[in-house]
């Protein structure tokens, strides 16, 4: 009897452990140069689901994607364009690989990460050059868990067609929530850490002798990220909207959601009346299962096996394909059993199918 109690008290408490909340430490949280997520683009009326506290439930399940995605790049900094501006930076990163929009960082041993600067395009006024270089922005503190929370103030110069001019600005970062992070096609990740960054910045009047004068800009962002450290570096999902005023008027505004694990289609319907797409056998435990669709018309079509991180696995087919019925075999006896995605492209619309194999 005692041995039958030591063991559930040992299964209690590897329960207990494997739904933890996590902590962000700098080996867990910090990407490396080189390193890449793909991410899923989600539907900008998604509602944010505002749940705090300790063991709660984030619940996504409804989310839908428009069939597109986006890849984020850690990349070296003296790679870049700007590189001379911000020669104390250890990372940068981009989601196109080009010169404009990237964010420079640089960490600090286990203490801290900071931003050292901004390459951004506003709208009226072109690529921007940000340098924190006064008081560079402090973006994460470790160790970092729920419920941490920080205030930092940051400052630096900005450039606009070679004037530059000050700004200043603030970020509150909060930790305030971590639980169960529901995701469409069933997915459940237990022991999510939510992190919320809310950002404040104002320039100084540039002036552009003989051309402009621009009136202080205000940047208003919030950003809202689930990490699972165990799983990604990356965050599991993230929540970014912003805007750029001046003189009390919105020059731009932008919303982004973006996932790394595949989505339903907004406009699901109107795409499958034209695809019809079936998985057999679903689910399956053989080493092959079969793709089938039909086309009103040739196409080109993309075809790929994702993982359940929505990773690709596998290429099932590239290229075009007639008019009429297709059918493509899937070879699975390599793949462990789990949930997988094929991710089916039409003409550049795509479609996702839930694949369990067994």
């Amino acid at each position: 009897m005692k041995k039958i109690y030591l063991t559930l008290i040992t299964l209690l408490s590897l329960s207990a452990i494997s739904i933890a909340q996590p902590i962000l430490t700098p080996a867990n949280f910090t990407p490396s140069v080189g390193d890449l997520q793909l991410y899923y683009v989600a539907d900008t009326n998604t509602v944010i689901d505002n749940t705090t506290g300790a063991n709660v439930i984030f619940d996504y399940s409804n989310m839908a994607g428009y069939g597109l995605t986006q890849t984020q790049y850690i990349v070296n900094p003296t790679t870049t364009t700007f590189a001379s501006d911000f020669t104390s930076s250890t990372t940068a990163d981009t989601t196109g690989g080009f010169a404009i929009n990237k964010n420079y960082s640089q960490v600090h041993g286990t203490d801290s990460i900071t931003k050292t600067g901004i390459v951004a395009n506003i709208p009226t006024y072109g690529t921007v050059v940000g340098k924190y270089d006064v008081d560079p922005e402090i973006t994460m503190k470790f160790p970092f868990s729920y419920p941490n929370t920080y205030f930092d103030n940051y400052s630096g110069s900005f450039t606009v067609s070679g004037v530059t001019a000050n700004g200043a600005g603030n970020a509150t970062v909060n930790a305030d929530a971590w639980g169960t992070l529901l995701l469409p096609h069933g997915v459940s990740i237990d022991s999510v850490l939510r992190v919320k960054t809310s950002e404040y910045l104002i320039t100084d009047t540039i002036v552009i002798p003989f051309v402009i004068t621009i009136n202080p800009i205000t940047v208003i962002g919030e950003n809202i990220n689930y990490y699972k450290p165990s799983l990604s570096k990356f965050p599991l999902l993230s929540i970014v909207n912003g805007s750029y005023t001046q003189d009390n008027n919105i020059i731009d505004t932008s919303s982004a959601f973006i996932c790394q694990y595949p989505l339903g289609t907004v406009g699901i319907n109107e795409v499958n009346s034209n695809i019809n797409t079936t998985v057999f056998p679903n689910p399956t435990n053989k080493d092959v299962t079969t793709l089938s669709f039909d086309l009103e018309e040739q196409a080109n079509i993309n075809a790929t096996l994702l993982n359940s991180l929505g990773q690709n696995v596998k290429t099932i087919f590239n290229g075009v394909l007639p008019k009429g019925s297709n059918k493509m075999n899937i070879e699975l006896s390599n793949l462990s059993k789990g949930l997988y995605f094929i991710n089916l492209t039409v003409d550049g619309k795509t479609t996702t199918t839930k694949l369990l194999v067994e």
